[in-house]
């Protein structure tokens, strides 16, 4: 009887909060679906969406999931509560903590620490510089390649498509490096969402690496309840009857991550090419797990000096291409912008087209490249140091004070010189910060 009365509290809780979120993000979306497939004339609902109401929605779901399942405690204290559910760094983009994790830190105090104002103030710092110098400079192309597709050749948009991949990281992940550098400061370490997404060797690697929380989130209150289902037993018994073993295995874990993927293009955003986007990432992920028995066969065909440099190099490179079409959906207003970008792109490149004229018709004048390609070079860099397990944060706090002093100097210099005092300069709005 108390099992039956948890469950009955959690399926409330749990519906409670999807519900305020579909009703606040997502009804527009489906009134206009119907209309659009009745002929009705409904009037679409707008409502004022609440900053990054999908981050805390998903936090606080979790919690309630945790608590059900013993992993945690359920906190008594609704002060102490509030303080996990709304704690300030994280409510516009997140990262999804957890509470056996960010709880202790909120609540146990931490004393005053240098080395943590030093890590927060640099962090914060190499997040900004990323998010003004690279991200906002870069998002007014973008919006004119996705904007007028048509008008562009279709080489251009799929340099677009790429250009959107750097500005995106660069808008995100400079996000989360402010949220994290400014919790840094009160001795708060919260979850990591990004680990060079971009050096990834397959499209699993990339979604371990890319908003990390929001992946294992989905792992953990998606993913595994749904493989272990009945459903899906019964789906795993009735493969095993028709499939060769090595496939009927897999089918289970195939269609788990195709619907949790599908959920991934729906949390992106109300739309069909979001939709899309999920459905893009969930085949080739399925397919991947397909493939996975024949891959390795063939890799340990390889000698071990090609699998370490060809086979590497070509994962990170197929990887990428298949990230860099996906954000033609993710970023489109359209399922069919979209699909028409994609066909320009194909049937149409026309290289002879693309000249020196029209990169600077898109705003990619030596004022903005002076300003995208230095940090880039020097995200690049920084990217390739932790990647060979370097604590590039650390290396720099033991440089001589008036080294750190000069370098925190320039990049302050660099934001208020290119952005705050600069006129032509356009502060864009975070990608994520309505999702």
């Amino acid at each position: 009887r108390l099992e039956r009365r948890k469950r009955a509290v959690l399926a409330a809780a749990l519906s409670l909060n999807f519900l305020s979120l579909l009703l606040l993000k997502y009804s527009g979306f489906f009134v206009a679906c119907f209309n659009r497939a009745s002929g009705s004339e409904l009037p679409t609902p707008s409502f004022l969406l609440p900053l990054g109401i999908s981050f805390y929605v998903f936090q606080t779901s979790g919690y309630l999931i945790d608590v059900y399942r013993g992993k945690c405690r359920a906190e008594r204290n609704p002060a102490r509560y509030a303080l996990f559910a709304g704690y300030f760094p994280q409510l516009v983009m997140g990262p999804i903590n957890r509470f056996s994790e960010l709880g202790g830190a909120l609540f146990d105090g931490n004393d005053l620490d240098w080395d943590n104002i030093r890590r927060g103030v640099l962090r914060m710092m190499y997040g900004a510089l990323k998010k003004a110098l690279v991200a906002d400079a870069l998002a007014p192309a973008v919006a004119k390649l996705y904007g007028d597709y048509e008008a562009y050749p279709g080489a251009l948009l799929f340099f677009g498509a790429f250009v959107y991949c750097v500005q995106l990281y660069c808008d995100f992940s400079g996000g989360v490096d402010i949220v994290c550098g400014a919790s840094r400061l009160f001795g708060v370490r919260m979850a990591e969402n990004f680990e060079r997404p971009y050096f990834s060797v397959s499209l699993a690697d990339f979604w371990r690496r890319w908003h990390i929380s929001l992946g294992e989130w989905m792992r953990d209150y998606l993913f595994y309840p749904l493989a272990f289902s009945k459903g899906f037993a019964r789906l795993g018994r009735a493969a095993r009857r028709v499939l060769p073993p090595e496939l009927a295995k897999r089918a289970v874990p195939c269609a788990a991550t195709f619907l949790v993927f599908l959920a991934v293009g729906v949390w992106q955003g109300p739309g069909w090419a979001n939709i899309a986007y999920g459905l893009w990432n969930g085949f080739w992920m399925s397919l991947a797990l397909l493939w996975e028995p024949l891959g390795a066969k063939l890799g340990t065909r390889a000698r071990p000096s090609r699998r370490a440099g060809l086979l590497t190099a070509w994962g990170v490179l197929r990887t990428n291409l298949l990230v860099v079409i996906g954000r033609y959906f993710s970023r489109s207003e359209t399922l069919h912008g979209a699909l028409g970008m994609l066909r320009r792109t194909v049937a149409c490149p026309a290289f002879s087209e693309i000249d020196a004229a029209l990169f600077a018709q898109l705003g990619f004048s030596s004022g903005v490249l002076l300003r995208v390609l230095p940090m880039l070079a020097l995200t690049l860099c920084v990217s390739i140091a932790q990647e060979r397990g370097t604590d590039v944060a650390g290396w720099f706090c033991s440089r001589r004070w008036y080294v750190q002093y000069a370098a925190l100097f320039l990049a302050l210099a660099a934001l208020v010189f290119l952005v705050y005092a600069n006129g032509s300069y356009t502060p864009i709005a975070y990608v994520y910060e309505n999702v």
